[in-house]
């Protein structure tokens, strides 16, 4: 490995990651969606690019305030590792941020056995980034989005793995409320489908990323006809289509190719565009330091190039419920 092997282009372009036909809304909606910015203002170096973190946010959410955007999702890993520190810094750079915005906790976010310091709860993680207790709905235009949280169950954070689950009272809850919902977005922390086949995915360290409950979770989905789930956690800009759902990982911030995800949902169907908020020279350090990473790792990053010489990864030509395609 000696180099990107393509380029997103300076701060700002963007690429198509996926054409869809559903989800689909009479309102053009816009959303964004920022992964795993991981902010970490005392650590530098490693794969995650530690001491870019502040940089990555704060451009993208620049970038963000530049366009007409209605809701801006980060699915998790706001945090390094749920430091106070980190949170208050996080605080400091969403203050820039002019739309409106969520966000549901990482596995990184809340307390794990092995921390030595105190993280958030998940009402205090609440409070400070969402409406209301997960699980919760927003209404977006004509898009019903439905944020769960994956980190934490009735009994607290699952502080002993970075694996997630969605607990039967979200999923209760979620049946319920999905019956009422036309052009629904389902939105977590870890993936409900993997982005490998059996047997590997429910092999170490694959099976850490996805769902440890996903076949219920996806049998909820696929009862209420949910086109679209929203996650982030791999590290890698992904688009995973099985039995009629599509599953968008969104990349990590800091991470190689350091782009966020740009979701524009009409009546024809979606567009999910790669957004550049690194420069070429930034994104060639983050590629750097991923391919001199751990070996798993550098399994990621090759899969990262192969998407990017393959993009869009989906195109489902565009069309108006009720009518033949058109060109």
């Amino acid at each position: 490995m000696t180099g990107p092997p393509s380029d997103l282009g300076d701060v700002g372009e963007r690429v198509l990651l996926a054409r869809l036909e559903e989800p689909r809304a009479a309102t053009t909606t816009r959303l964004a969606v920022v992964g795993d910015p991981h902010v970490a203002t005392r650590s530098e170096g490693t794969y995650r690019v530690f001491h870019r973190t502040e940089q990555r946010l704060r451009t993208a959410i620049a970038d963000v305030n530049e366009r007409d955007v209605d809701l801006v999702l980060f699915p998790g890993d706001l945090t390094k590792d749920g430091e106070p520190w980190n949170y208050d810094r996080v605080d400091v750079l969403l203050e820039e941020l002019e739309q409106p915005y969520v966000a549901t906790p990482g596995n990184h976010d809340l307390q794990k056995t092995h921390d030595e310091h105190r993280c958030p709860s998940t009402t205090a993680f609440a409070d400070r980034y969402a409406p209301e207790p997960f699980p919760f709905h927003r209404s977006i235009g004509d898009v019903d989005l439905f944020v769960l949280n994956s980190a934490a169950g009735p009994e607290g954070p699952y502080a002993d793995t970075h694996r997630g689950s969605v607990s039967e009272r979200q999923l209760a809850w979620l049946d319920e409320r999905l019956e009422e919902a036309e052009t629904a977005i389902v939105a977590c922390h870890h993936n409900p489908m993997p982005i490998v086949s059996d047997p590997l995915c429910r092999m170490e360290p694959w099976n850490v990323f996805t769902l440890q409950n996903r076949e219920r979770v996806h049998a909820v989905l696929a009862d209420h006809d949910v086109s679209l789930v929203v996650s982030g956690h791999h590290h890698l800009p992904a688009v995973v289509q099985r039995s009629g759902l599509t599953q968008l990982i969104a990349p990590a911030a800091s991470l190689y190719p350091q782009a966020y995800c740009l979701l524009e949902i009409d009546e024809r169907g979606t567009n999910v565009w790669l957004v550049s908020h690194a420069t070429a020279s930034g994104r060639e350090e983050a590629y750097q330091l991923a391919a001199e990473g751990p070996a798993y790792q550098r399994t990621l990053l090759g899969l990262v190039e192969d998407a990017l010489c393959d993009l869009p990864l989906y195109y489902e030509p565009p069309r108006i419920r009720g009518t033949p395609l058109t060109d």
